[in-house]
């Protein structure tokens, strides 16, 4: 099996972004000492669900870098003991926000045990930051980065097209800068309309407009032109990297590896066919962790997948990836009556030039990438 990943989803921020749907509350209402004791006390409990040792960490959210840094150290410091683990042994990442980054909180982070970071840019035109609700601004963003090189070797960013006033130029110069800036990866993102999200609701009434299809799939790819002749590999769908530096925690979910989420909504998987998800309540998971003589039954939701929904969710998840779906692993996962029936389902649609088919192996072309969903689809079928 192999090894297990850990993720801490912090669900605070200080304002919501326009276009998000993760679950989060506001900061204000945070009990955050009430919050870290539920952390530390889910993992007491749920430790047993790792079945091989951990060699990731990933705390996202939400927000956690508006964590107190005596809280965070306590629930990072925890875990990583109770886990047998060292940070020199783990990808240990944390997501913060570019208006959380000071050489304090930096260099405390670092001393806590993170090795890799990721920020959420989005974009360096201030007007399309103002636009989505971010706080921040293309000037802060690049000050936070050059404090975060004083202390991290492997830093991400996060960029976004698609957003509402983007013009193919604003897309060019963020993408122009992300690359200055000179991180080992790169995450880039199209706006995806989420249901109930203000952007969503916007969108609907006619009060906002968005960049077409077209001008999304020129976007893409002067994006991945402008990576690969910059060293960067794309090797996931919205996943840049300078080599060596793939996201190994991501690459979990990927690659159908277990992993434990803590925290409100947080999902856990045990690498064979159950799924679990906490609710997202965050005063009721609170109160069930923080209250051991009142525990009764366990807090989240399981899901026991059969042997279509496995093969169907590695379809989708591999696919994702530049090296995609090797046959011989597959038939040997699923059967020799499956892999025929996606051996023949790639001989289909190879014509339209949307993936990649020798014999050994399908996966994506360039030109498939941006309509993933529907060859995925078809070929799931």
């Amino acid at each position: 099996m192999l090894n297990s990943g850990i993720y801490i989803h912090v669900p605070f921020c200080r304002k919501k972004c326009l276009y998000c749907d993760f679950f989060s509350g506001g900061e204000a209402a945070a009990d955050w000492r009430a919050f870290a004791s539920a952390v530390k006390s889910e993992f007491d409990v749920r430790q047993q669900e790792l079945l091989s040792p951990p060699d990731t960490l990933y705390i996202g959210g939400g927000t956690p870098s508006i964590l107190p840094l005596d809280l965070f150290r306590d629930i990072l410091g925890s875990i990583m003991e109770k886990s047998f683990i060292s940070d020199s042994d783990m990808e240990i990442t944390m997501e913060v926000n570019p208006d959380d980054v000071n050489l304090i909180n930096a260099k405390e982070w670092k001393n806590a045990g993170i090795t890799r970071i990721s920020m959420g840019v989005q974009s360096f035109v201030d007007s399309e930051l103002n636009g989505i609700g971010r706080k921040h601004n293309s000037e802060k963003a690049t000050a936070a980065f050059e404090i975060l090189r004083e202390f991290f070797d492997n830093i991400s960013l996060d960029l976004m097209f698609g957003l509402p006033g983007q013009t193919i130029e604003s897309w060019q110069y963020s993408v122009g800068r992300a690359v200055e800036l000179s991180p080992e990866h790169l995450s880039a993102y199209s706006l995806m309309f989420e249901e109930g999200t203000p952007f969503t609701v916007l969108r609907d009434k006619g009060r906002l407009s968005f960049p077409d299809d077209a001008c999304n799939m020129e976007m893409w790819k002067f994006l991945s032109d402008t990576l690969v002749e910059n060293g960067f590999s794309q090797y996931e769908i919205s996943n840049y990297c300078k080599a060596g530096f793939e996201s190994k925690h991501n690459s979990k979910y990927w690659k159908q590896a277990p992993y434990l989420g803590l925290g409100p909504s947080a999902h856990s998987y045990d690498g064979g066919r159950i799924r679990r998800f906490n609710p997202a309540d965050i005063k009721g998971y609170i109160n069930y962790y923080n209250n051991s003589k009142e525990r009764a039954g366990v807090f989240y939701d399981e899901e026991k997948l059969n042997e279509e929904e496995l093969s169907d969710e590695y379809i989708l998840t591999r696919m994702r990836m530049k090296e995609g779906i090797n046959f011989e692993e597959y038939r040997k996962r699923f059967g020799e009556e499956k892999c025929k029936r996606l051996y023949g389902n790639a001989i289909k649609i190879m014509d339209g030039g949307l993936i990649c088919l020798d014999g050994k192996s399908v996966s994506l072309s360039k030109q498939g990438i941006m309509v993933s969903d529907s060859v995925i689809t078809e070929l799931a079928m």
